[in-house]
C-alpha cells in the first residue's frame, strides 16, 4: 500500500506541511536539545503517521453512532483549553501586535477617534480595516480581543458536526486543527487572522448552500455582508471575487445597479464610525490601513493576485472551486514573496527574523481545512491517505 491523493488533495496536504513545518522551525530554535531540523522532521513523521493510522481506523470510526456527542465533548473541551490559553496569556508580553492592534482600532471608535494614528503596545499602528471593528467588538465587550479565535472553533466545530460527512472524515477536519502549530500560534498571539479568513470562508458556503441557484436572490443582504467582510481584510476580496463575480455578470442591469448601490452604500454606513474624526488629508495619506497591509508583497503581485479572481470565477461549480483557486493565488503571493525576500535578504533572516513574517501563512489554514470539507460534502467520498 502507498499514499495516494488527487492531486489538489496533494496540493493542500503539502501547504499544510510546509506551512506549520515552517513554524516548527522557527519556534524549535528556542529548544536547544535539538537541531531545528529534527523537530521538522519528528513534527512531519507525527502527522503522516496520525493520519495513516486514520486511514485504517475508518472503518471503525464510521460504525460508531455517538461520534457527534464525542465531537461536541471534545470541542468544548479544546475551546476551554483555547479560553484558558487567552486568559492566562499576557497580550503586553508578545511580540506580536494583532491583538492590540484590533484593541486600538476599538478603542478609538468607542471614543471617536481616528485609530490609524494611534500606537499598540508595540509602537505600530493598527493595519485593520473598519469591519474588523464590528467582528472584534463583542470580544473587547467581554474583556479580550483573543477571544474571538476560540469562539470561532467553536463555530467551526458546530459546522462540522452538523455537516453531513463520514466519521473519519469529521475526524480528519478535527486533527488538522489539533495538529496545527500554526493554528496554536494563533490563538497564543490573540490574532484575528485566522478567524478573518474561516468566517468569510463560511458565509460564502452558507450562502451558496443556501441560493445556489440564484446567489443574488436577496442582493440587499448579500451587498451588506460582502461589504462588512471586504472591510475585514484587504486578501478576502480574492474568494469573495470568485464566489460573485460570473453570477453577477449574468443578473439583470437594473439588479446589477441596485446591488452596486446597497454595496457602496453598506461601505460607507460601516465606514463611517472612523470618518468621525478624520484628520488632514496628508495624515490620512500617510496613516492608513492599506499601507500596512500591503508592506510585504511587491505591488505588482497584488495587482495579479485582485485581476485573476475574475477570471476564475467563470471557472467555479461548486463553492471548493472557490476555496481552491482561492488558495491557488494566496499561496502564489506569499510563496513568490517569500522566495523574493529570500534572495534578497537570505533565508535564515527570513525565518528567524522579522524580514518575513510567517504568521501570514497561516490563513493558508483555514482555505485547507474548509476545502476538505467542502470536497467531502461534495463527492461523499473518503479521500483516504491510503489507496487500498
Amino acid at each position: 500500500m502507498f499514499p495516494y491523493f488527487f492531486s489538489n488533495q496533494k496540493l493542500f496536504l503539502f501547504l499544510y506541511l510546509t506551512i506549520n513545518s515552517f513554524f516548527v522551525l522557527k519556534y524549535s530554535d528556542r529548544i536547544t536539545l535539538l537541531p531545528n531540523y529534527v523537530f521538522v522532521i519528528i513534527y512531519n513523521l507525527l502527522v503522516i503517521s496520525v493520519f495513516l493510522f486514520l486511514s485504517y481506523a475508518k472503518v471503525f470510526l464510521n460504525t460508531i453512532k455517538k461520534m457527534n456527542l464525542i465531537l461536541i465533548s471534545f470541542s468544548l473541551l479544546f475551546f476551554s483549553l483555547l479560553m484558558f490559553i487567552n486568559f492566562k496569556v499576557d497580550g503586553l508580553s508578545l511580540n506580536t501586535d494583532r491583538w492590540s492592534a484590533l484593541e486600538v482600532l476599538i478603542k478609538s471608535v468607542l471614543e471617536g477617534k481616528y485609530p490609524y494614528t494611534i500606537l499598540d503596545h508595540l509602537g505600530n499602528t493598527s493595519s485593520n480595516l473598519p469591519g474588523l471593528f464590528y467582528i472584534g467588538l463583542p470580544f473587547y465587550l467581554l474583556g479580550d480581543v483573543g477571544y474571538l479565535q476560540p469562539f470561532t472553533f467553536l463555530f467551526f466545530s458546530i459546522f462540522i458536526i452538523l455537516s453531513k460527512i463520514k466519521n473519519n472524515q469529521k475526524v480528519f477536519i478535527f486533527l488538522l486543527v489539533v495538529l496545527a502549530p500554526s493554528y496554536y500560534w494563533e490563538v497564543i498571539g490573540k490574532s484575528d487572522l485566522m478567524s478573518n479568513c474561516i468566517l468569510v470562508l463560511l458565509f460564502i458556503i452558507i450562502w451558496k448552500q443556501k441560493f445556489n441557484n440564484n446567489i443574488f436572490k436577496h442582493f440587499y443582504l448579500l451587498a451588506f455582508l460582502t461589504a462588512l467582510f471586504t472591510l475585514t481584510r484587504g486578501i478576502v476580496a480574492i474568494p469573495l471575487i470568485i464566489f460573485m463575480f460570473s453570477e453577477f455578470l449574468k443578473i439583470k442591469l437594473f439588479n446589477k445597479l441596485l446591488f452596486i448601490l446597497c454595496f457602496l452604500i453598506s461601505l460607507t454606513i460601516i465606514s463611517l464610525p472612523v470618518f468621525i474624526d478624520l484628520p488632514s488629508l496628508d495624515v490620512i495619506i500617510e496613516h492608513n490601513p492599506f499601507n500596512h497591509q500591503t508592506r510585504y508583497a511587491p505591488k505588482i503581485l497584488i495587482f495579479i493576485s485582485l485581476a485573476f479572481p475574475f477570471i476564475l470565477s467563470f471557472k467555479v461549480k461548486n463553492s471548493s472551486d472557490v476555496i481552491l483557486f482561492s488558495t491557488y493565488i494566496l499561496s502564489s503571493l506569499m510563496c513568490i514573496t517569500f522566495l523574493i525576500n529570500i534572495i534578497d535578504e537570505g533565508f535564515y533572516e527570513n525565518i528567524q527574523g522579522n524580514l518575513f513574517d510567517i504568521s501570514y501563512l497561516s490563513m493558508i489554514l483555514p482555505f485547507i481545512l474548509l476545502y476538505f470539507l467542502e470536497k467531502f460534502n461534495k463527492t461523499n467520498d473518503n479521500l483516504s491517505l491510503i489507496n487500498k
